[in-house]
């Protein structure tokens, strides 16, 4: 009777873990293009960059940068909660989010090559 309980829960278990869709797959519904995500990812490193050359302490470096994200989102027209969504989104999505960090990283080599870091 035991064995058969144990089937049973195994069955469960397995009907239930195999789904069509998986979180990996789920879009969401506020989900920034790759294109955009990419130009947002060029400025926040930029401004990573900028204010880390300077010589504040970490706390007024931490709420510097959160002063010029909310700027940065507002420029871009996207929310905090959009931007933390679909970087999540990307990062569960390791072929994409590493191709989509080579055009970063591209991009920051010719503007630091070119002077034309904002």
């Amino acid at each position: 009777m035991n064995y058969f309980k144990l089937i049973i829960l195994l069955g469960f278990t397995v009907l239930f873990s195999c789904s069509s869709e998986t979180e990996l797959d789920v879009k969401p519904d506020d989900l920034i293009s790759e294109e955009k995500m990419i130009d947002v990812l060029i400025d926040v490193h930029i401004t990573e960059s900028a204010l880390s050359l300077q010589n504040f302490n970490r706390d007024s470096s931490m709420k510097l940068f959160a002063y010029y994200k909310e700027d940065l989102f507002k420029e871009h027209k996207i929310t905090e909660k959009q931007f933390q969504n679909s970087y999540d989104y990307y990062a569960k999505h390791s072929k994409e989010f590493d191709h989509m960090y080579e055009i970063v990283i591209d991009s920051l080599k010719v503007k630091e090559a070119t002077g034309s870091l904002k």
